[in-house]
Protein backbone atom coordinates (compact mmCIF):
# COMPACT_ATOMS: atom_id res chain seq x y z
CA UNK A 1 0.00 0.00 0.00
CA UNK A 2 2.99 2.61 0.61
CA UNK A 3 4.08 1.78 -3.04
CA UNK A 4 0.66 2.76 -4.37
CA UNK A 5 0.50 5.97 -2.18
CA UNK A 6 4.27 6.70 -3.18
CA UNK A 7 2.42 6.22 -7.00
CA UNK A 8 -0.17 8.46 -6.34
CA UNK A 9 1.77 10.91 -5.23
CA UNK A 10 4.37 10.78 -8.29
CA UNK A 11 1.27 10.98 -10.33
CA UNK A 12 0.19 14.40 -8.60
CA UNK A 13 3.91 15.69 -9.12
CA UNK A 14 3.68 14.58 -12.87
CA UNK A 15 0.07 16.24 -13.04
CA UNK A 16 1.30 19.26 -11.32
CA UNK A 17 4.03 20.02 -13.80
CA UNK A 18 2.12 19.26 -16.81
CA UNK A 19 -0.24 21.80 -15.74
CA UNK A 20 1.82 24.49 -14.85
CA UNK A 21 2.20 26.17 -17.85
CA UNK A 22 -1.17 27.27 -18.12
CA UNK A 23 -2.43 26.07 -14.85
CA UNK A 24 -6.13 28.08 -14.45
CA UNK A 25 -7.64 26.23 -18.07
CA UNK A 26 -6.07 22.67 -17.28
CA UNK A 27 -7.20 22.81 -13.88
CA UNK A 28 -10.47 24.57 -15.29
CA UNK A 29 -11.01 21.47 -17.45
CA UNK A 30 -9.79 18.40 -15.88
CA UNK A 31 -12.08 19.58 -12.99
CA UNK A 32 -15.15 20.31 -15.26
CA UNK A 33 -14.78 16.68 -16.73
CA UNK A 34 -14.38 14.99 -13.65
CA UNK A 35 -17.48 16.99 -11.85
CA UNK A 36 -19.65 16.22 -15.18
CA UNK A 37 -18.32 12.89 -14.74
CA UNK A 38 -19.31 11.85 -10.77
CA UNK A 39 -22.59 14.12 -11.51
CA UNK A 40 -23.52 11.92 -14.69
CA UNK A 41 -22.59 8.50 -13.20
CA UNK A 42 -24.69 9.87 -9.85
CA UNK A 43 -27.49 10.57 -11.46
CA UNK A 44 -27.50 7.00 -12.82
CA UNK A 45 -27.44 5.61 -9.28
CA UNK A 46 -29.69 7.82 -7.74
CA UNK A 47 -29.24 8.61 -4.05
CA UNK A 48 -31.47 6.21 -1.69
CA UNK A 49 -33.00 3.03 -2.42
CA UNK A 50 -36.94 2.69 -2.73
CA UNK A 51 -36.97 6.39 -3.90
CA UNK A 52 -38.63 8.44 -6.67
CA UNK A 53 -36.85 11.75 -8.28
CA UNK A 54 -39.50 14.96 -8.10
CA UNK A 55 -38.52 15.34 -11.85
CA UNK A 56 -35.61 13.80 -14.15
CA UNK A 57 -33.60 16.81 -13.91
CA UNK A 58 -32.31 17.12 -17.59
CA UNK A 59 -33.14 13.54 -17.82
CA UNK A 60 -30.01 12.86 -15.40
CA UNK A 61 -32.81 10.55 -13.51
CA UNK A 62 -35.03 8.02 -14.30
CA UNK A 63 -38.46 8.60 -13.14
CA UNK A 64 -38.71 4.71 -12.83
CA UNK A 65 -36.90 5.70 -9.27
CA UNK A 66 -33.40 5.22 -8.28
CA UNK A 67 -30.78 2.09 -9.40
CA UNK A 68 -29.04 2.35 -6.49
CA UNK A 69 -26.93 -0.80 -7.42
CA UNK A 70 -25.15 -0.22 -10.63
CA UNK A 71 -21.54 -1.54 -10.80
CA UNK A 72 -20.54 0.49 -13.60
CA UNK A 73 -21.93 3.87 -12.78
CA UNK A 74 -20.76 3.23 -9.25
CA UNK A 75 -17.14 2.64 -10.29
CA UNK A 76 -17.36 5.68 -12.93
CA UNK A 77 -18.20 7.85 -10.10
CA UNK A 78 -15.90 6.87 -7.26
CA UNK A 79 -12.81 7.43 -10.31
CA UNK A 80 -14.43 10.56 -10.88
CA UNK A 81 -14.28 11.68 -7.00
CA UNK A 82 -10.74 10.33 -7.25
CA UNK A 83 -9.64 12.28 -9.89
CA UNK A 84 -11.02 15.57 -8.26
CA UNK A 85 -9.16 15.04 -5.83
CA UNK A 86 -5.92 14.59 -7.55
CA UNK A 87 -6.41 18.04 -9.31
CA UNK A 88 -7.79 19.73 -6.27
CA UNK A 89 -4.15 18.00 -4.92
CA UNK A 90 -2.74 19.52 -7.66
CA UNK A 91 -4.61 22.85 -7.13
CA UNK A 92 -3.63 23.65 -3.93
CA UNK A 93 0.45 23.00 -4.41
CA UNK A 94 -0.31 25.43 -6.96
CA UNK A 95 -2.62 28.14 -4.89
CA UNK A 96 0.22 30.53 -4.78
CA UNK A 97 0.62 30.80 -8.64
CA UNK A 98 -2.95 30.55 -9.75
CA UNK A 99 -3.83 33.76 -6.93
CA UNK A 100 -6.98 33.97 -5.60
CA UNK A 101 -9.02 34.93 -8.98
CA UNK A 102 -7.30 31.97 -10.86
CA UNK A 103 -8.76 29.62 -7.82
CA UNK A 104 -12.29 31.18 -7.56
CA UNK A 105 -12.04 30.82 -11.37
CA UNK A 106 -11.50 27.05 -11.51
CA UNK A 107 -13.85 26.45 -8.27
CA UNK A 108 -16.67 28.13 -10.63
CA UNK A 109 -16.01 25.83 -13.35
CA UNK A 110 -15.71 22.99 -11.34
CA UNK A 111 -18.94 23.41 -9.43
CA UNK A 112 -21.46 23.87 -12.27
CA UNK A 113 -21.75 20.66 -13.38
CA UNK A 114 -22.75 20.27 -8.86
CA UNK A 115 -25.07 23.13 -9.22
CA UNK A 116 -26.76 22.16 -12.77
CA UNK A 117 -27.13 18.50 -11.86
CA UNK A 118 -29.39 16.42 -9.08
CA UNK A 119 -28.61 16.10 -5.44
CA UNK A 120 -26.02 13.16 -5.04
CA UNK A 121 -25.47 10.80 -2.03
CA UNK A 122 -28.13 12.16 0.32
CA UNK A 123 -31.88 12.58 0.11
CA UNK A 124 -31.57 15.16 2.96
CA UNK A 125 -32.34 18.37 0.67
CA UNK A 126 -35.68 16.25 0.49
CA UNK A 127 -36.33 16.25 3.52
CA UNK A 128 -35.81 19.73 4.24
CA UNK A 129 -38.39 20.87 1.44
CA UNK A 130 -40.85 18.25 3.08
CA UNK A 131 -39.96 20.16 6.54
CA UNK A 132 -40.98 23.26 5.09
CA UNK A 133 -44.47 22.18 3.67
CA UNK A 134 -45.42 20.45 7.13
CA UNK A 135 -44.61 24.47 8.88
CA UNK A 136 -46.70 25.68 5.92
CA UNK A 137 -49.51 23.22 6.83
CA UNK A 138 -49.39 24.40 10.18
CA UNK A 139 -47.26 21.21 11.45
CA UNK A 140 -44.50 21.24 13.61
CA UNK A 141 -41.37 19.21 12.13
CA UNK A 142 -40.27 18.00 15.56
CA UNK A 143 -43.51 16.56 15.95
CA UNK A 144 -44.36 15.15 12.39
CA UNK A 145 -42.71 13.39 10.36
CA UNK A 146 -42.64 14.22 6.52
CA UNK A 147 -44.57 10.65 6.07
CA UNK A 148 -47.47 13.37 7.29
CA UNK A 149 -47.54 14.44 3.92
CA UNK A 150 -49.26 11.34 2.44
CA UNK A 151 -49.75 11.16 -0.57
CA UNK A 152 -47.39 13.80 -1.64
CA UNK A 153 -44.31 13.52 -4.61
CA UNK A 154 -41.63 14.43 -2.08
CA UNK A 155 -42.70 11.74 0.81
CA UNK A 156 -40.99 9.52 -1.95
CA UNK A 157 -38.13 11.43 -3.12
CA UNK A 158 -36.54 10.85 0.46
CA UNK A 159 -34.75 8.06 1.83
CA UNK A 160 -37.28 5.57 3.43
CA UNK A 161 -34.87 5.14 6.62
CA UNK A 162 -35.84 9.27 7.44
CA UNK A 163 -39.50 9.88 5.76
CA UNK A 164 -41.02 8.97 9.33
CA UNK A 165 -38.45 10.61 11.53
CA UNK A 166 -38.23 14.10 13.06
CA UNK A 167 -36.24 16.79 12.00
CA UNK A 168 -33.36 17.22 14.37
CA UNK A 169 -32.38 20.54 12.99
CA UNK A 170 -31.86 23.92 14.73
CA UNK A 171 -35.05 26.15 14.67
CA UNK A 172 -32.90 28.84 12.46
CA UNK A 173 -33.23 25.96 10.24
CA UNK A 174 -36.95 25.38 10.76
CA UNK A 175 -37.35 28.73 9.51
CA UNK A 176 -35.13 28.92 6.80
CA UNK A 177 -37.43 25.65 5.48
CA UNK A 178 -40.65 27.24 5.91
CA UNK A 179 -39.72 30.26 4.48
CA UNK A 180 -38.22 29.02 1.30
CA UNK A 181 -41.40 27.16 0.79
CA UNK A 182 -43.66 29.75 1.51
CA UNK A 183 -41.83 31.80 -1.34
CA UNK A 184 -41.69 28.65 -3.60
CA UNK A 185 -45.89 29.12 -3.35
CA UNK A 186 -45.57 25.88 -1.95
CA UNK A 187 -43.60 24.06 -4.88
CA UNK A 188 -41.31 20.88 -3.01
CA UNK A 189 -38.89 21.26 -6.48
CA UNK A 190 -39.12 25.29 -6.22
CA UNK A 191 -38.26 24.69 -2.54
CA UNK A 192 -35.30 22.34 -3.49
CA UNK A 193 -34.01 24.56 -6.06
CA UNK A 194 -34.19 27.27 -3.57
CA UNK A 195 -31.77 25.30 -1.41
CA UNK A 196 -29.52 24.71 -3.79
CA UNK A 197 -28.95 28.16 -4.61
CA UNK A 198 -28.75 28.92 -0.93
CA UNK A 199 -26.02 26.44 -0.40
CA UNK A 200 -23.83 27.56 -3.27
CA UNK A 201 -23.85 31.15 -1.74
CA UNK A 202 -22.86 29.84 1.50
CA UNK A 203 -19.95 28.10 -0.57
CA UNK A 204 -19.10 31.17 -1.65
CA UNK A 205 -19.09 32.95 1.48
CA UNK A 206 -16.81 30.31 3.34
CA UNK A 207 -14.67 30.51 0.74
CA UNK A 208 -14.33 34.34 1.31
CA UNK A 209 -14.09 33.99 5.12
CA UNK A 210 -11.66 31.40 4.83
CA UNK A 211 -9.43 34.35 2.92
CA UNK A 212 -10.07 37.08 5.42
CA UNK A 213 -9.24 34.62 8.60
CA UNK A 214 -5.61 33.69 6.38
CA UNK A 215 -4.78 36.97 5.80
CA UNK A 216 -4.25 38.22 2.07
CA UNK A 217 -0.99 36.77 1.94
CA UNK A 218 -2.53 32.88 2.46
CA UNK A 219 -6.02 34.10 1.10
CA UNK A 220 -5.52 31.81 -2.41
CA UNK A 221 -4.62 29.01 -0.36
CA UNK A 222 -7.38 29.11 1.95
CA UNK A 223 -10.06 29.38 -0.63
CA UNK A 224 -8.69 26.23 -2.52
CA UNK A 225 -9.09 24.19 0.74
CA UNK A 226 -12.23 25.41 1.63
CA UNK A 227 -14.52 26.70 -1.64
CA UNK A 228 -12.58 24.17 -3.56
CA UNK A 229 -12.85 21.36 -1.74
CA UNK A 230 -14.26 17.90 -3.41
CA UNK A 231 -16.52 17.38 -0.29
CA UNK A 232 -17.50 20.87 -0.28
CA UNK A 233 -18.66 20.50 -3.75
CA UNK A 234 -20.34 17.26 -3.00
CA UNK A 235 -22.16 17.65 0.04
CA UNK A 236 -22.86 21.60 0.40
CA UNK A 237 -23.12 22.59 -3.36
CA UNK A 238 -24.83 19.65 -4.87
CA UNK A 239 -26.22 17.77 -1.37
CA UNK A 240 -27.36 21.65 -0.18
CA UNK A 241 -26.86 20.29 3.31
CA UNK A 242 -27.42 23.11 6.23
CA UNK A 243 -23.73 22.23 6.69
CA UNK A 244 -23.22 24.84 4.16
CA UNK A 245 -25.27 27.61 6.29
CA UNK A 246 -23.62 26.40 9.40
CA UNK A 247 -20.13 26.81 8.55
CA UNK A 248 -20.71 30.08 6.65
CA UNK A 249 -22.02 31.64 9.89
CA UNK A 250 -19.13 29.94 11.89
CA UNK A 251 -16.28 31.48 9.98
CA UNK A 252 -18.20 34.66 10.42
CA UNK A 253 -18.06 34.45 14.19
CA UNK A 254 -14.06 33.71 13.81
CA UNK A 255 -13.18 36.33 11.58
CA UNK A 256 -15.15 38.96 13.58
CA UNK A 257 -13.72 37.61 16.70
CA UNK A 258 -10.28 38.06 15.19
CA UNK A 259 -10.84 41.46 14.49
CA UNK A 260 -12.37 41.80 18.39
CA UNK A 261 -15.62 42.94 17.84
CA UNK A 262 -16.98 40.27 20.18
CA UNK A 263 -20.71 41.15 20.16
CA UNK A 264 -20.92 40.27 16.15
CA UNK A 265 -18.96 37.18 16.96
CA UNK A 266 -20.98 36.07 19.55
CA UNK A 267 -24.46 36.48 17.72
CA UNK A 268 -23.22 34.79 14.73
CA UNK A 269 -21.99 32.00 16.49
CA UNK A 270 -25.52 32.04 18.57
CA UNK A 271 -27.07 32.30 14.84
CA UNK A 272 -24.84 29.17 13.76
CA UNK A 273 -26.06 27.08 16.82
CA UNK A 274 -29.68 28.03 15.99
CA UNK A 275 -28.97 26.23 12.58
CA UNK A 276 -27.22 22.95 13.95
CA UNK A 277 -26.74 23.38 17.68
CA UNK A 278 -23.59 21.64 17.53
CA UNK A 279 -22.25 25.18 17.03
CA UNK A 280 -23.08 25.43 20.40
CA UNK A 281 -19.57 24.98 21.25
CA UNK A 282 -18.62 27.87 19.05
CA UNK A 283 -20.75 29.96 21.54
CA UNK A 284 -18.71 28.83 24.71
CA UNK A 285 -15.77 28.95 22.87
CA UNK A 286 -15.94 32.84 21.73
CA UNK A 287 -16.92 33.56 25.49
CA UNK A 288 -14.06 32.01 27.19
CA UNK A 289 -11.74 33.39 24.88
CA UNK A 290 -12.91 36.91 25.19
CA UNK A 291 -13.15 36.52 29.37
CA UNK A 292 -9.69 35.34 29.53
CA UNK A 293 -8.58 38.25 28.09
CA UNK A 294 -9.13 40.34 30.46
CA UNK A 295 -7.99 40.76 34.53
CA UNK A 296 -10.08 38.62 36.87
CA UNK A 297 -12.08 40.89 38.02
CA UNK A 298 -13.29 42.80 34.54
CA UNK A 299 -13.54 38.94 33.25
CA UNK A 300 -16.44 37.93 35.62
CA UNK A 301 -18.70 41.10 34.38
CA UNK A 302 -17.19 40.90 31.07
CA UNK A 303 -18.25 36.90 31.23
CA UNK A 304 -21.65 38.05 32.80
CA UNK A 305 -22.94 40.51 30.37
CA UNK A 306 -21.96 38.35 27.06
CA UNK A 307 -23.23 35.70 28.79
CA UNK A 308 -26.51 37.14 29.08
CA UNK A 309 -26.16 38.08 25.26
CA UNK A 310 -25.49 34.31 24.29
CA UNK A 311 -28.71 33.62 26.09
CA UNK A 312 -30.67 36.39 24.29
CA UNK A 313 -29.21 35.49 21.21
CA UNK A 314 -30.22 31.44 21.46
CA UNK A 315 -34.18 32.28 23.35
CA UNK A 316 -34.72 34.80 20.02
CA UNK A 317 -33.36 32.01 17.61
CA UNK A 318 -35.56 29.95 19.38
CA UNK A 319 -38.75 31.41 19.31
CA UNK A 320 -38.52 32.09 15.74
CA UNK A 321 -40.48 28.96 14.84
CA UNK A 322 -42.69 27.19 17.46
CA UNK A 323 -41.59 24.63 19.63
CA UNK A 324 -38.17 26.02 18.36
CA UNK A 325 -36.53 23.43 21.29
CA UNK A 326 -38.26 20.52 20.04
CA UNK A 327 -34.98 19.43 18.27
CA UNK A 328 -33.99 18.08 21.79
CA UNK A 329 -36.00 15.41 22.03
CA UNK A 330 -35.50 14.49 18.49
CA UNK A 331 -31.44 13.76 18.85
CA UNK A 332 -31.85 10.14 19.40
CA UNK A 333 -33.31 9.26 15.84
CA UNK A 334 -30.07 10.17 14.26
CA UNK A 335 -28.49 7.40 16.15
CA UNK A 336 -30.71 5.04 14.73
CA UNK A 337 -28.64 4.06 11.77
CA UNK A 338 -25.47 2.10 11.68
CA UNK A 339 -22.96 3.92 9.54
CA UNK A 340 -19.87 1.77 8.31
CA UNK A 341 -16.32 2.80 9.51
CA UNK A 342 -17.61 4.87 12.02
CA UNK A 343 -14.87 4.92 15.87
CA UNK A 344 -18.23 3.72 17.94
CA UNK A 345 -18.71 0.85 15.25
CA UNK A 346 -15.21 0.09 15.16
CA UNK A 347 -15.01 -0.11 19.28
CA UNK A 348 -18.21 -2.39 18.83
CA UNK A 349 -16.18 -4.48 16.49
CA UNK A 350 -13.27 -4.89 18.70
CA UNK A 351 -14.72 -5.90 21.99
CA UNK A 352 -17.32 -8.60 20.48
CA UNK A 353 -14.48 -11.06 21.14
CA UNK A 354 -13.51 -9.87 24.55
CA UNK A 355 -17.48 -10.17 25.75
CA UNK A 356 -18.97 -13.37 22.85
CA UNK A 357 -21.91 -13.93 24.81
CA UNK A 358 -22.69 -9.82 24.84
CA UNK A 359 -25.94 -9.12 22.15
CA UNK A 360 -25.21 -6.93 18.91
CA UNK A 361 -27.37 -4.12 20.89
CA UNK A 362 -25.13 -4.15 23.92
CA UNK A 363 -22.36 -4.06 21.62
CA UNK A 364 -23.38 -0.96 19.86
CA UNK A 365 -24.26 0.69 22.73
CA UNK A 366 -20.46 0.10 24.28
CA UNK A 367 -19.10 1.12 21.74
CA UNK A 368 -21.03 4.54 21.39
CA UNK A 369 -20.64 5.04 24.82
CA UNK A 370 -16.81 4.98 24.84
CA UNK A 371 -16.68 7.37 21.99
CA UNK A 372 -18.78 9.67 23.00
CA UNK A 373 -17.17 9.97 26.41
CA UNK A 374 -13.63 10.28 24.30
CA UNK A 375 -15.35 13.57 22.69
CA UNK A 376 -16.06 14.92 25.39
CA UNK A 377 -12.96 14.11 27.14
CA UNK A 378 -11.16 15.64 23.90
CA UNK A 379 -13.75 18.99 24.14
CA UNK A 380 -12.88 19.56 27.86
CA UNK A 381 -9.42 18.92 27.57
CA UNK A 382 -9.32 21.75 24.26
CA UNK A 383 -11.49 24.11 26.31
CA UNK A 384 -9.21 23.73 29.52
CA UNK A 385 -5.73 24.40 27.04
CA UNK A 386 -7.50 26.79 24.57
CA UNK A 387 -4.94 29.71 26.09
CA UNK A 388 -2.43 27.40 23.92
CA UNK A 389 -3.90 27.74 20.28
CA UNK A 390 -6.06 30.28 17.94
CA UNK A 391 -9.62 30.17 18.81
CA UNK A 392 -10.42 28.86 15.24
CA UNK A 393 -8.10 25.73 15.83
CA UNK A 394 -10.12 25.11 19.35
CA UNK A 395 -13.56 25.25 17.51
CA UNK A 396 -12.68 23.31 14.49
CA UNK A 397 -10.79 20.33 16.99
CA UNK A 398 -13.72 20.43 19.36
CA UNK A 399 -16.53 20.15 16.06
CA UNK A 400 -14.47 17.91 14.68
CA UNK A 401 -13.87 15.72 17.52
CA UNK A 402 -17.78 15.40 18.24
CA UNK A 403 -18.16 14.69 14.59
CA UNK A 404 -16.03 12.23 14.06
CA UNK A 405 -16.47 10.36 17.89
CA UNK A 406 -20.23 10.56 17.99
CA UNK A 407 -22.53 7.63 18.08
CA UNK A 408 -22.79 7.57 13.86
CA UNK A 409 -20.86 9.83 11.20
CA UNK A 410 -21.91 11.04 7.98
CA UNK A 411 -19.49 12.58 5.90
CA UNK A 412 -20.89 16.03 6.04
CA UNK A 413 -20.36 15.64 9.75
CA UNK A 414 -16.32 15.99 9.13
CA UNK A 415 -17.26 19.22 7.45
CA UNK A 416 -18.25 21.17 11.04
CA UNK A 417 -14.70 21.79 12.14
CA UNK A 418 -12.44 20.91 9.16
CA UNK A 419 -13.42 24.62 7.60
CA UNK A 420 -12.51 26.15 10.76
CA UNK A 421 -9.22 24.31 10.88
CA UNK A 422 -7.96 24.44 7.10
CA UNK A 423 -8.11 28.69 6.68
CA UNK A 424 -4.98 28.70 8.65
CA UNK A 425 -3.74 25.38 8.93
CA UNK A 426 0.00 24.72 7.80
CA UNK A 427 2.30 22.01 6.98
CA UNK A 428 1.28 18.85 9.14
CA UNK A 429 -2.29 20.37 10.52
CA UNK A 430 -2.88 20.75 6.43
CA UNK A 431 -1.72 17.22 5.36
CA UNK A 432 -4.30 16.28 8.15
CA UNK A 433 -7.18 18.61 6.79
CA UNK A 434 -6.73 16.93 3.48
CA UNK A 435 -6.74 13.92 4.55
CA UNK A 436 -10.02 13.73 6.14
CA UNK A 437 -11.31 16.14 3.20
CA UNK A 438 -10.85 13.12 0.61
CA UNK A 439 -11.50 10.39 3.42
CA UNK A 440 -15.52 12.49 3.68
CA UNK A 441 -15.51 11.52 -0.33
CA UNK A 442 -15.25 8.04 -0.10
CA UNK A 443 -17.54 7.16 3.38
CA UNK A 444 -20.46 6.43 1.06
CA UNK A 445 -19.59 5.44 -2.42
CA UNK A 446 -22.95 4.77 -4.25
CA UNK A 447 -23.83 2.32 -6.50
CA UNK A 448 -22.67 -1.06 -4.71
CA UNK A 449 -24.27 -3.34 -2.50
CA UNK A 450 -23.39 -3.85 1.36
CA UNK A 451 -20.33 -5.40 1.07
CA UNK A 452 -18.82 -4.36 -2.16
CA UNK A 453 -19.08 -0.71 -1.10
CA UNK A 454 -17.39 -1.35 2.63
CA UNK A 455 -14.59 -3.16 0.51
CA UNK A 456 -14.35 0.08 -1.36
CA UNK A 457 -14.15 2.51 1.06
CA UNK A 458 -11.64 0.48 3.09
CA UNK A 459 -9.58 0.71 0.25
CA UNK A 460 -10.09 4.27 -0.48
CA UNK A 461 -9.67 5.04 3.15
CA UNK A 462 -6.16 2.72 3.46
CA UNK A 463 -5.29 4.69 0.16
CA UNK A 464 -5.73 7.50 2.16
CA UNK A 465 -3.93 6.74 5.55
CA UNK A 466 -1.21 5.50 3.24
CA UNK A 467 -0.50 8.79 1.14
CA UNK A 468 -1.04 10.71 4.41
CA UNK A 469 1.89 8.88 6.36
CA UNK A 470 4.18 8.84 3.56
CA UNK A 471 3.55 13.24 3.18
CA UNK A 472 4.26 13.07 7.05
CA UNK A 473 7.61 10.66 6.68
CA UNK A 474 8.54 13.05 3.81
CA UNK A 475 7.73 15.99 5.76
CA UNK A 476 9.74 14.74 9.07
CA UNK A 477 13.01 13.19 6.66
CA UNK A 478 13.26 16.78 4.69
CA UNK A 479 12.85 18.69 8.41
CA UNK A 480 15.55 16.52 10.10
CA UNK A 481 17.87 16.78 7.23
CA UNK A 482 16.99 21.10 7.43
CA UNK A 483 18.11 20.89 11.18
CA UNK A 484 21.02 18.57 10.36
CA UNK A 485 22.10 21.14 7.67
Amino acid sequence: MNDLAEKALHAIVVARNHVSGRPVLMLSIGGFVASGTVVFAGGRIGAAPAALPLTSWFGLLAHAGYTVTNLIPGLLMIAGIAALAALWLVALSLARTLGERGVWTIATVWAVPFVIGPPLLSTDVYSYAAHGLLARAGLSPYHHAPSALAGQAIVNAIDPNWRSTPSTGGPLSTAIEHLLVEVSAGNPLGAVLLLRALAVVCAVAIGRLAADLAGRRRAAEAVAITALNPAMLLYVVSGAHFEGLFVALLLGALVRAGQRRWILAIVLACAAAGVKPIGLIAVVAILATHAIGHRPHIAWRTAARELALAVGALAVCALVVPYGLGWVGNLGSVTHERTRFAPANLVSDAISPIVPGASFDDLAAGGRVATVLAAVTAVCYLFVTMRNRPLDRTVGFALLAVGVLGPVLYPWFLLWGLPCIAATARRVWRDWVVALSVAACVLTPAGFATRTGTLVTGVGLAVVAAALAARLLARRRAESALAAR
